[in-house]
This record gives C-alpha cells, structure tokens and sequence, in this order.
C-alpha cells in the first residue's frame, strides 16, 4: 500500500483539514494566499462567527480599560509621572511578551493532526491568510500608540514591516507592534 498525499480543498472549512497534511503542514502554511477574503474556518455557522473580528473591536474593548486603569491609578494617589511610567512599563512588557510568544509559541515546528489544528487556529491561518481582515492577530491601538512619530502613516509602515515576516524573510521580523525586540534579539530583517 501506498499513501496517498493529502490535499486540502480551500472550497471547504479549513480547520479540521489542515490537520491531515501531517509533516506538509509548515510548508503549507508558510506559503501565503493574497486575498482580502478569508477562507471559512468551521461548517457550522456559530463557530464560524466567532473566529470572525471586525478590527475597530480591538480598540473598542482595549481603550476603556486602559482608560480605566490610569484613572484608578490617578484615584489611588498615584502621580502623573508615576501613571506614566507604569503605561511605559506595561508596553515595555507587552511588547516583549507578544515578540516571545510569536517568536516561540506560534512558530513552533508541528507536524501532528491536533498540533496542526490548534497551531493554524491560533496562528497558523495569519500567515496562510495575511491579508484577512477579520482575523487580525496584532490590535492596531497597540500599533497606533507605539509608533514613533515623524512616520507619515506608521500604521502603514508597521503593516509593511509585518508582512515582510510574511512574505520575505519568515524566520525573522516577529515583532508586530513594535520593532524593539527585533532589534534587541537580532531577529531584524535586512
């Protein structure tokens, strides 16, 4: 007996697919389709909705909580300054935690039926599907707040920097809100 190799058919959900492409599955999924419409993920509708996010959702939940949290600080007796730099602090550390998880985490090697489920739900579909807009991996408030200015449209060129990981040089450029760690970890692409 001979088997045969499996081919995943884009005219049907894709997530319990892609399972079966077994050790074909990392060059798969590193080669990009470029559309603006995403492929459907479940057959059943509810399932479906929720792996869909429109991108303003992002800044629509994350913005009142930080909002929140720097006027519970100010209530607390914390100074401006203070406030301040815990902000700096915390995007300090954020910046860092999201570079290690996508760096490690979402480019783990996977090779088995439900390592390569869970890895395409979690990242996977991003670098299959980079141009699909309601399955955004990075919020774009994060992007919006971290870019430095004089860049004319840094959310532009911080998009630019991030497909670059996608259809360049894919083993470096994980940063995606910020380039820092890049930097810092010698993972900048040329």
């Amino acid at each position: 007996m001979v088997a045969q190799k499996f081919t995943v058919d884009l005219s049907k959900p894709l997530v319990f697919q892609v399972g079966h492409l077994g050790e074909a599955y990392q060059e798969w999924v590193h080669q990009p389709i470029v559309s603006k419409e995403g492929p459907r993920f479940f057959a059943n509708d509810f399932l479906e909705f929720l792996t869909c996010t429109a991108w303003w959702a992002i800044p629509a939940i994350w913005l009142p909580v930080v909002c929140w949290f720097v006027t519970m600080s100010m209530r607390m007796g914390h100074t401006i300054p203070e406030v301040a730099m815990m902000v700096g602090t915390g995007v300090f550390v954020w910046t860092l935690i999201e570079y290690t998880i996508h760096r490690f985490l979402f480019h783990m090697k996977t090779q088995t039926y439900w390592a390569n489920t869970a890895h395409y739900l979690l990242h996977g579909c991003h670098h299959k599907h980079p141009m699909d807009g309601l399955r955004l991996v990075f919020p774009p408030t994060a992007a919006a707040i971290l870019c430095v200015p004089p860049s004319k449209n840094p959310a532009r060129n911080l998009k630019l920097y991030h497909m670059s990981h996608h259809f360049r040089v894919q083993n470096k450029g994980f940063g995606i809100t910020s380039k820092l760690w890049d930097i810092v970890f010698g993972t900048l692409p040329p």
